[in-house]
């Protein structure tokens, strides 16, 4: 629950921070990831894994980049573990076909009851 006098930092939805992993072979890693924040806590919760640096002109391209640049000068954030990441792509992608296919169901009835409901007010 948000408190009453609690206003967001639309700032502070995300950045570019430097995270770090250790993997389970012990082997530390670093990258520059964008990094979500809780709007209460102010916490990070999450962050990408699929970063990359596009836009659509170079000035975009570099503003971006800037940003990246300065995130070297913020604290390192641990990477955040979630269960997304362990889920396997295939069952993924297939939860996501089985998603899509009932959302196209209900669209079709809901389409056969507007043109039903046209039908009946032209009578």
């Amino acid at each position: 629950m948000m408190k009453e006098d609690y206003k967001m930092d639309t700032t502070k939805m995300w950045d570019y921070r430097v995270v770090h992993k250790t993997d389970e072979h012990g082997d530390e890693w670093y990258s520059i990831q964008e990094v979500y924040y809780d709007d209460e806590t102010g916490e990070p919760m999450a962050q990408t894994t699929d970063l990359q640096v596009e836009g659509d002109t170079i000035n975009g391209i570099r503003t971006q980049l800037e940003r990246m640049l300065k995130s070297l000068d913020k604290p390192v954030v641990d990477e955040i573990q979630n269960d997304v990441i362990h889920v396997n792509m295939e069952d993924r992608i297939l939860s996501l076909e089985i998603e899509n296919s009932k959302m196209r169901d209900r669209l079709t009835e809901l389409g056969d009851k507007v043109e039903e409901t046209k039908k009946l007010r032209s009578l």
